[in-house]
């Protein structure tokens, strides 16, 4: 028996809204964590070699599996077992929101996830997208989005409404949620180095004291910010996949 990392076999990709309307079928992954001396074949080595993987993981290698590993248990958790269809935009999603939100933590870069504005565009297409997905699968049914099965007929004029708010609103508190905890931050950081440098242009000892105070302050802020950044890239992509599975389900 040969230890070995998981293999994960080829897949189509499927990126954009084209991921949303029609997604591809892919093939699954194939997690083994040994394969015997039969399995070791030629053809095998040439998909390694192909996929630039080793039998015995590099440590990118294997952050590469475990990021694979979370979001596939991200998507069966929210989506079930045809969530493996919808693996190569989740991952997708996930690894560009994180990749802006720590890069938006580097001096005088500005990326597109710490404006409100892209952030909301981002989440109206998503649920755009999702809501024509919906409405092409179910029909008329999607209706039932606005009234909730069991509820009284005669609080339709209030549940509808309501219901229609709550619906609609998503593609604002989705990008809102992301754009405003990022934003808050950065605020933070910018007033605590801005009061430092203000304390060391008075030129006075207690000034150059509260300004090593306020350099240090940055210090675990900049790490809060760091996994703030991850944290909010797994919420903005949880609660997609939430919502796929509201389309897919009617719920």
């Amino acid at each position: 028996m040969l230890s070995c990392s998981r293999i994960l076999s080829r897949q189509l990709v499927a990126s954009g809204p084209r991921a949303l309307v029609a997604p591809v079928q892919s093939v699954n992954f194939i997690h083994t964590t040994h394969i015997t001396k039969d399995e070791a074949t030629p053809s095998g080595a040439l998909i390694q070699a192909y996929q630039g993987m080793r039998v015995i993981p590099t440590r990118s290698q294997a952050a590469k599996e475990k990021l694979y590993m979370f979001i596939q248990d991200l998507c069966k958790q929210n989506l079930g077992e045809e969530g493996s269809r919808y693996f190569p935009f989740a991952l997708g999603l996930f690894t560009t929101i994180g990749f802006c939100n720590v890069t938006n933590l580097l001096p005088y870069v500005e990326m597109p996830t710490q404006i409100i504005g892209c952030t909301v565009a981002l989440s109206t297409t998503l649920i755009a997208g999702l809501t024509i997905k919906c409405i092409a699968k179910h029909k008329l049914n999607f209706a039932s989005f606005f009234f909730p099965a069991g509820a009284p007929v005669g609080l339709a004029p209030l549940l509808v409404p309501v219901e229609t708010i709550s619906f609609f609103s998503r593609a604002i508190s989705l990008g809102v949620r992301l754009g405003a905890n990022l934003t808050a931050g950065h605020m933070i950081m910018h007033i605590i180095s801005d009061f430092g440098a203000q304390m060391i242009a008075s030129g006075t000892v207690g000034g150059g004291i509260g300004a090593v105070f306020c350099c240090a302050a940055l210090v675990p802020i900049t790490i809060l910010e760091m996994a703030v950044a991850v944290v909010q890239a797994y919420v903005f992509c949880m609660l997609t996949t939430m919502y796929m599975k509201d389309a897919h389900e009617l719920h």
